[in-house]
This record gives structure tokens, sequence and C-alpha cells, in this order.
């Protein structure tokens, strides 16, 4: 079976800057304070650990990695970014650096990053934070058939990383904040090229941040997300490119793939639902690699969705476990996939972002999304 890969996703950083530049030249007063938007200038210590998550990799799995970050940022104080999520939130840049404690296999990754960081809680010295991040991931070690056959996570040096993490904060003084945090990162390429495992790999931190021009917060009027007992609707379209690798006869080639999905949220809290919906997709490279086999497979694909969103302000959370109701091309032994997405609320109606698909431990691809919700 000729490979597939995917070429959709790291462009959608810009998702995030449109969010960083939509408060860029907001200014509100906070308690006859001008806003000034602090800006954040921070350095954290890690230290962690790989997780296994397949055959083949636990050997190379066994070292502990180390590494160091800095970060620059600034948290938006305007009504608007406000109404993004309910809350006080940092948006910025984070450079990470890896050693993975297995230079002969592994190496270093190099890491920039964007991040959003809303804050649950401003009122004392003590504030809890959570992190989302995307970007790429420069890889100095990578698989190789001949030097370096056992490193099955990293199939090329250019990867997308995504990062979690969850933080307590503690303001030592008007300047100065400390944290603690958990954090969990995932370095793959989407599939772009194989071996494409992709690295799993949690790490605990330590670090110090000093603030510029601080000011006093308070809280701001809430804008609703999905009402408790209420419901969302929503419908998208979406699309990627999709690779067939070349082979003794034929070249690359980049094929589109492209669909629909919709479905609704079921409010449980202000903030937290269970969804359900559907999804329709149809695959080019089905149809390249069915056209080069002389086989007769549809390159059609319909899934049954059901998940969790996450609706904070105008950001929407989504995970889902998808099953397949039909699927006749034979990409994959599994009835079933997840597939996780992030989107961003534009005026009162339209939202755009994007979405990982994943059978398992294996990411597959990532697509571009836009549609509506109501």
């Amino acid at each position: 079976m000729n490979q597939i890969s995917g070429k959709s996703t790291y462009p959608l950083i810009s998702l995030f800057v449109l969010m960083f530049l939509s408060d860029a030249n907001i200014a509100q007063p906070i308690d006859s304070v001008k806003d000034q938007s602090p800006v954040y200038v921070g350095a954290k210590v890690h230290y962690g650990f790989i997780i296994p998550h397949a055959e083949g990799l636990k050997e190379i799995s066994e070292s502990n990695i180390w590494g160091l970050q800095v970060d620059v940022s600034k948290l938006n104080t305007s009504s608007k970014s406000w109404s993004n999520c309910n809350c006080y939130s940092r948006l910025g840049f984070s450079f990470n650096f890896y050693d993975y404690r297995n230079p002969e296999v592994l190496g270093h990754s190099y890491n920039l990053a964007f991040f959003f960081e809303p804050y649950f809680n401003f009122k004392s010295r003590s504030r809890f934070s959570m992190r989302f991040g995307m970007g790429l991931s420069y890889l100095d070690n990578v698989y190789d058939e001949s030097t370096n056959p056992e490193n099955l996570f990293f199939g090329s040096k250019i990867s997308g990383i995504l990062l979690m993490n969850a933080s307590y904060n503690y303001l030592i003084k008007e300047r100065y904040q400390l944290n603690f945090s958990l954090n969990y990162n995932h370095i793959s390429n989407a599939g772009l090229k194989m071996p494409n495992k992709g690295m799993n790999f949690p790490t605990a931190s330590i670090g110090l941040d000093y603030i510029i021009k601080p000011v006093k917060l308070e809280a701001q009027e809430k804008v609703s997300g999905i009402r408790k007992k209420s419901l969302l609707g929503y419908g998208r379209i979406f699309w990627s490119i999709r690779s067939v690798d070349a082979d003794s006869i034929y070249g690359d080639k980049d094929k589109l793939m492209i669909g629909l999905e919709g479905g609704i949220i079921k409010g449980l809290s202000n903030i937290n639902g269970i969804l359900a919906g559907m999804e329709f997709s149809y695959d080019g490279s089905f149809q390249e690699i069915t056209e080069r086999l002389e086989e007769d497979y549809s390159p059609f694909v319909i899934s049954l969705h059901v998940g969790n969103a996450f609706v904070i302000g105008r950001i929407t959370f989504t995970q889902q476990m998808a099953f397949y109701l039909y699927k006749p091309f034979p990409s994959t032994s599994k009835s079933y996939f997840q597939r996780y997405g992030i989107y961003y609320r534009i005026g009162k109606m339209t939202s755009i972002g994007f979405s990982l698909k994943a059978h398992g431990h294996v990411a597959e691809h990532m697509d571009m999304r836009i549609g509506v919700e109501f």
C-alpha cells in the first residue's frame, strides 16, 4: 500500500495570531488604571520522561528528559480579550529546548510555540492557569534507514509540537511570579513523513516570570458560551492536502481531502457540554491509490462522533471518539478514531479552527475547519 501523508497544519498558528492581534489595540480602564496589557518575560527548567506508547519504543524511551524554556507574552486586560474566555489570559510565544539524553538515537529538539493561557483566578497571590499551545519543532537526529533505524519517533527534522499544562502561580512581589507546572507535550509531523510514531512526554517544571508594568485586575461582565441545559448546534466544512508517495511507476502527488461535519452540543454547565454529530468526507489520496492498484475502493468516509466540548467565551475545545460507519478503503484496520479540535468564534456565529485525527497513539493528519455555531 502506498504511503499517505498530510500537509495541512502548521500555518494554523494563524488562528492564534488572529486572537493575539484582535486585542492589540484595545484599551479599557480597569479600576481607574489605564489598560497596559502587562508583558511577562519568564524562564523555566523542565524534567520528565518519555511514554513508550508502541512496540519497538520501550528500549529508546528509558532516559529522562531535561529542558529549558523562555517565554514572552502579554496579559490581555481589555473587554474584548475578556470576552474570549470570561477570564484574563496570556498570549505569547514560548521557546523550548529539550535534551532526550540519548544523543545517538533521539538527539535534541528546539521548539517554538504560540500559546493561550487563561487564568482561573486573579484576586489573590495564588493563581491557577492552563496553557494550550502549538508550534514547530526542529529535531537534530531523526530516523534514517542506514544510520538511525531505531528512531521511530521522528521521521522528519521539521515537525509540529502540541502542548498543554496546568500551573500554580504565586505572586512573590508585584513584578515577580513563581510558577510550578505539570506539562504534557506531543511532537509529531502529522503524517508528513514516515515513520511518525510521534513522541509523548510529560514534564514537571519550575520557573519565574518578570511582569513589566503590572496592573490591578477585576472581574468583568461574563459572555455566555453555552448555558446549562441548552443546545448549541454547529456545522463546519474542512479540508487538507494529503500526499501519496512516489513508487517505481508514479511520482509524488498531492490530493485534496474535503468534508462536512455537523452536530449538537448539550450544555451540562456554563462552559462544558457533551456533543454528538456526524462527519462525511472525500479523500483524493484514497482515489489515487485505488487507481494505482487498479482496485475499486470508494474514496468516501462517513463516521459518527460522540465527545466532550469546553465552550469558554469565544473558544471551543472538543475531544471526540468517532466510529466508522462507511470506510471501504483499507487505510486502517481500526473501526474508530479520535478527533481533537480547537475553534475560535468570529462575530456571533462564524468559527475558524483546526482538528487532529488520530488512531490510538498515531496521528493521521490535521485539517483546517470553518463553520457556524448557532
